[in-house]
C-alpha cells in the first residue's frame, strides 16, 4: 500500500499576504498601542512566523507605511457621486464612511488617536491627520456649494454645519460594538442633520430612509 501523500501548502499570492498583515498590524497598533508593535507581536496575531513578514516586507517601518496606505484606502474606497443636490451627496458620503468606521473598529480607534506620532512617527501621523482634513475640506465644499444653490438653511453656514456632520462622523467611530442597531441609527442621524442642513421644520429626511 502506497503511504498517503500530502498536498503542500499553497502559499498564498503577495498582495493577499501583505493585506493581512497591514490590517493585522493596524489590530495591533490599535489595541496594544506603539510599544507592543514589535515582529513577535504581529507575526503571531497574523499566524506566520516572524521571518514569513520579512518575505513580504523590508522592515517594520515599511509595514506600518502599509497601515497608513490601507487606512487610505478604506477611507476613500468610494467617491460619492455628483448630483445636483450636493446636500444628498454629502448624505452618501456620511453613511459610507460611518459604514467604514463601524465595520473596522481599529480603524477608527488608530485615526482618532490622541498619540498618533508615537504609534505611527510624526510624518505618518502627520499624513493621517491629513485624512482628517481631506475629509472636512469635502464636508465643507459640499456645504459651500449647497448655500451657493439656496439648499442649505438660514441658521448654519458651511463651517458650523460642516463641524456637526464630521462630529457625528467622529462619534459613530467611538461608539463601539454592542446590540445598536447602527445601520438605522446612522438613518436617524443622518434624517436629522439633513433637516438641520436644509433648515426646514419637516419631519427629518421628509420620512425617507435611505439604503
Amino acid at each position: 500500500m502506497e503511504p498517503t501523500r500530502t498536498q503542500p501548502r499553497r502559499r498564498k499570492p503577495t498582495e493577499v499576504r501583505r493585506a493581512e498583515i497591514a490590517d493585522a498590524a493596524l489590530r495591533v497598533m490599535a489595541e496594544q498601542g506603539g510599544r507592543r508593535f514589535t515582529a513577535r507581536a504581529l507575526a503571531n496575531e497574523v499566524g506566520v512566523t516572524d521571518g514569513a513578514l520579512f518575505r513580504h516586507f523590508p522592515d517594520m517601518d515599511a509595514i506600518v507605511d502599509a497601515v497608513v496606505k490601507r487606512m487610505e484606502a478604506m477611507l476613500f474606497a468610494v467617491a460619492p457621486p455628483a448630483g445636483a443636490d450636493p446636500i444628498e451627496r454629502l448624505g452618501v458620503f456620511f453613511r459610507g464612511r460611518v459604514a467604514v468606521l463601524v465595520a473596522h473598529p481599529h480603524l477608527a480607534r488608530l485615526l482618532f488617536s490622541d498619540d498618533l506620532a508615537r504609534l505611527c512617527g510624526a510624518h505618518r501621523a502627520k499624513r493621517m491627520k491629513g485624512f482628517k482634513r481631506r475629509t472636512r475640506d469635502f464636508i465643507e465644499s459640499c456645504l459651500v456649494e449647497a448655500g451657493e444653490k439656496g439648499l442649505l438653511g438660514a441658521r448654519l453656514g458651511p463651517r458650523e454645519g460642516a463641524l456637526l456632520v464630521q462630529g457625528a462622523v467622529f462619534a459613530f467611530g467611538h461608539l463601539g460594538g454592542g446590540r445598536v442597531d447602527v445601520r438605522e441609527m446612522t438613518i436617524n442621524v443622518w434624517s436629522a442633520l439633513e433637516s438641520l442642513l436644509r433648515g426646514t421644520d419637516r419631519e427629518p429626511g421628509n420620512g425617507r430612509k435611505f439604503t
